[in-house]
């Protein structure tokens, strides 16, 4: 006869025994099954014979021997602690009493699970809390785990993550057997020279040393604090000079001046007439700026300079050439260049002029303005080059049906733009389809069927034959 632990509950009051009774020709043993992180399985004892029928997920069987009982009581680990979650409203909430969490002794590490970034409605928590993630909820985000210290998937605050490429807030997976993070940090912004190669991430900055490209904010639960900063300012550059041949010399290089929105006033230094042969004031980003206050004490060794001009076209029809558009110590410095602006196939919105700064006051419907850069020769603004004109069909709503107009309309286009003609769709009403023949469609008014577009002269006539019957005796009245 085989020798079994033997029992009538989950272990409590087990003893090994040989099997007896009509249980001696028994060949196997069988015990409660211990399911990690719950334990072992209730009301299931430990006896002589296999496992009742369907009762695989509670119970496990071994070959018995007579020699030693095979289903001796699992050794267990310390039982470690987690926090289980429940959906309310649409979102994952901590419970406030934490999940007991039973583990074999093999099972060396702790860990703890809970809802990821993606965890949607119909995610289901996984063993309250204890253990690690499956792989495919884990690589899918909807599952996030961490290790190495009881608790540790308390409610975590958000944070943005990374390199910045990304911008959505993230929650904050504790390190190894670290506690839940509480804070967020981020790049700073330097003025003049922009943002550090300070990375976004949750905690604080690493350490003190590291205060003058980093900073911190105390995270919270449902948004990041460390926010993209919005309001900077466009760049502006400065000259850079070098000590040469007895005197400070401007190089060709100017380097990009970094800004918030909010300094308005974009100044360079450059070296005075009794500026040091060995001061480093006149290199790199130390040139943005303008003097400082202590400078100003011994004024002929720095003065305060204007940043490298932009260029812009400059004229009108007649006559259109790029030039440089000169700044003026204490004045507004010009960032901006302008022209009339070209509505494609119906021309030019006004007079064709171009020019430096912005565009004039009252000039929004007539005019466009775009940004210069002070590091090229090359303007924003550029001379608008046309194509031959064409000709469409127009058509109005008369009659309680669409006709072409007799008075065919001249479209207007850039050099580089093919002819287009449009014309009502079948599902044109009059409500719906306002245009004067010259270029395409919408995309969303192509599915809709209110317009239709073709791609050559007058084809917006020609292609009514095939399209709409409705038009078809208004056709053969103009042939």
């Amino acid at each position: 006869a085989v020798v079994s632990t033997q029992s009538t509950g989950n272990g409590a009051e087990a003893a090994v025994a040989v099997c007896a009774g009509d249980k001696a020709t028994a060949t196997k043993c069988s015990q409660p099954r211990f399911v990690e992180y719950s334990g072992v399985s209730e009301g299931v004892p430990y006896a002589c014979g296999p496992c009742p029928a369907n009762s695989g997920h509670t119970c496990e069987e071994c070959p018995g021997s007579a020699g030693s009982a095979c289903n001796e009581p699992k050794p267990t680990g310390t039982d470690f602690k987690c926090y289980d979650y429940e959906l309310k409203n649409g979102t994952f909430v901590m419970k406030e009493t934490p999940t007991t969490c039973m583990r074999l002794k093999t099972t060396n590490t702790i860990k703890c699970n809970m809802p990821g970034d993606f965890a949607d409605e119909k995610y289901v928590m996984k063993k309250k809390g204890c253990g690690g993630c499956p792989y495919q909820d884990k690589a899918a985000r909807r599952c996030a785990e961490c290790e190495g210290r009881e608790q540790c998937n308390k409610t975590p605050i958000k944070c943005i993550q990374g390199d910045g490429s990304d911008l959505s807030a993230k929650i904050c997976v504790p390190g190894k057997s670290e506690s839940p993070p509480v804070k967020c940090h981020q790049p700073k912004f330097i003025e003049y020279t922009g943002f550090t190669d300070q990375k976004y991430g949750c905690g604080p900055c690493a350490d003190s040393s590291s205060s003058s490209k980093c900073q911190s904010c105390t995270g919270n639960t449902d948004t990041a604090c460390n926010k993209k900063i919005e309001n900077i300012g466009r760049d502006f550059y400065c000259s850079t000079y070098e000590y040469k041949e007895d005197k400070f010399v401007m190089k060709q290089e100017k380097v990009a001046c970094k800004r918030l929105a909010t300094t308005l006033e974009m100044k360079c230094r450059k070296p005075g007439a009794k500026t040091n042969k060995a001061s480093e004031k006149f290199k790199d980003h130390q040139v943005c700026g303008g003097c400082t206050e202590d400078d100003k004490k011994a004024p002929e060794t720095c003065q305060d300079s204007v940043p490298a001009p932009i260029r812009c076209v400059v004229g009108d029809a007649k006559s259109a050439l790029n030039k440089t558009c000169d700044n003026t110590l204490g004045q507004t410095v010009i960032e901006k260049c302008h022209q009339t602006k070209f509505v494609q196939y119906f021309g030019l919105a006004g007079e064709l002029k171009y020019g430096c700064g912005p565009c004039p006051s009252d000039s929004k419907t007539t005019c466009q303005e775009c940004y210069g850069s002070g590091n090229t020769n090359k303007s924003c603004n550029k001379v608008i080059e046309t194509n031959t004109d064409y000709t469409c069909y127009d058509y109005e709503y008369k009659d309680d049906k669409f006709k072409a107009k007799k008075t065919m309309m001249t479209c207007k286009r850039l050099k580089d733009t093919a002819p287009k003609c449009n014309m009502p769709g079948k599902n044109a009403t009059q409500a719906n389809y306002n245009k004067k023949g010259c270029g395409g469609c919408t995309e969303e008014e192509m599915k809709a069927s209110t317009c239709t577009e073709c791609g050559n002269v007058e084809c917006n006539k020609a292609y009514v034959v095939t399209f709409t019957a409705v038009v078809l005796p208004l056709i053969l009245a103009f042939l």
